[in-house]
């Protein structure tokens, strides 16, 4: 097993797409009704470049839109349904979306095949899935999301970004196993249920060489069930502490 810590460093965001949002920042998003007028907190675009700047990452004009729109539509929607914790834009950046910066570069370095098949499951309100489809675009990446609201705004998240060959199930994790047509090559867990459970939940529906990727606060356990390994493991820091990626894998056959 490996482990790898490192910091932000020379990340690049390619994005070719922005739309626009009008509708959605103004609560009209399909499905949702605002009993009242919300206060708009929007996502200043220069501070939003600058704090990524600081970050290391290099981003383009492209890509800080795609941020913007996706920052503006969670703050729209978290003040009527409760989707993250944090409230403040600045504070979305820092505790949450900063993960998928580095998860982006965990992905890339995992022995996938060129055009993986990624299921996320549990995606909540997208992440890490929405900002890591900004960044790391390869293969078919589907978002499964249980709960109606956090799906459907992932659904509106998706029509204005319209992010590379991502898609939204709404549904149990089961049912939309049970649509797919092969095994996964990763699949990919952000609190979606405790990783002992997780590991078995999981085990049939991947591929032999399939790649279970477990975003943690706590490192990889030194033991884990057979037949299940720890590939690789990364640490890395951000303001709340140190975070983990694991990337588990079976002795397929």
């Amino acid at each position: 097993m490996a482990t790898f810590i490192y910091t932000i460093s020379s990340l690049c965001l390619q994005v070719l797409h922005c739309g626009d949002m009008t509708d959605i920042v103004q609560g009209r998003a399909v499905g949702i009704r605002m009993r009242h007028p919300i206060q708009q907190q929007r996502v200043d675009r220069s501070e939003l470049a600058s704090m990524i700047s600081r970050m290391g990452v290099c981003a383009s004009a492209s890509a800080l839109n795609q941020l913007t729109v996706y920052l503006d539509m969670l703050c729209r929607w978290n003040a009527v349904m409760n989707l993250v914790g944090p409230r403040r834009w600045q504070d979305i950046l820092t505790d949450l979306v900063v993960d998928s910066f580095f998860l982006a570069e965990f992905m890339e370095d995992l022995p996938l095949p060129g055009s993986p098949l990624c299921w996320d499951v549990g995606a909540g309100a997208g992440l890490p899935g929405i900002p890591l489809r900004m960044l790391w675009t390869r293969g078919v990446y589907h978002m499964v999301e249980a709960r109606e609201k956090r799906a459907l705004f992932l659904s509106n998240v998706l029509a204005q970004l319209r992010l590379s060959e991502t898609y939204v199930f709404r549904g149990m994790a089961e049912r939309f196993f049970a649509t797919q047509a092969r095994p996964a090559d990763a699949v990919l867990s952000r609190a979606f249920m405790p990783w002992r459970q997780l590991v078995d939940f999981v085990q049939n529906r991947m591929q032999p060489e399939g790649i279970l990727v477990v975003m943690s606060l706590e490192p990889a356990p030194v033991v884990l069930p057979e037949p299940w390994r720890v590939l690789r493991q990364d640490a890395y820091m951000t303001d709340g502490g140190e975070r983990y990626f694991w990337a588990l894998m079976t002795d397929g056959e």
